[in-house]
């Protein structure tokens, strides 16, 4: 099951960094590249963000973790011995700095990308595009 919340994240990752090159790659221009990627990496982001909360909140679920537990060993009560250090792992994991923060500055730190990819587009096309010819004058 792990396996099935790595894959997500590289995922919502990969697609993070194809949204913007896919756009440029087609040819769209400054403001059409931003316009349909900043909405889609920012929906990405927050999934992003929510994803591994949830994931840990479900698995503890599935384990039959007390969240209304006064202590470690109040909460784990109910799960398999074999899984209680997994489960107490996990409870812990998803304390400090919550998704919404994580959410915001990702999206603080990657709005700009569209943008760094367009401009790099741009160059790309600058430098490999051929120069065009002079037409060659015919004196007879």
């Amino acid at each position: 099951m792990e396996v099935f919340g790595i894959v997500i994240q590289f995922g919502i990752l990969v697609l993070i960094i194809a949204i913007p090159i896919v756009t440029v790659s087609k040819g769209y221009g400054f403001i059409q590249v931003n316009v349909i990627s900043i909405p889609l990496i920012c929906l990405l982001i927050v999934a992003g963000a929510f994803w591994p909360h949830f994931y840990s909140d479900f698995m503890l679920e599935l384990m039959r973790f007390d969240f209304g537990g006064m202590n470690d060993v109040e909460r784990v009560r109910n799960v398999s011995p074999e899984l209680q250090g997994e489960a107490t792992r996990l409870y812990w994991s998803n304390m400090g700095i919550g998704w919404p923060l994580k959410a915001i500055i990702g999206m603080v730190l990657l709005v700009p990308y569209p943008s760094l990819i367009w401009g790099a587009g741009f160059l790309v096309r600058r430098i490999v595009k051929p120069k065009r010819t002079m037409p060659e004058s015919r004196h007879e």
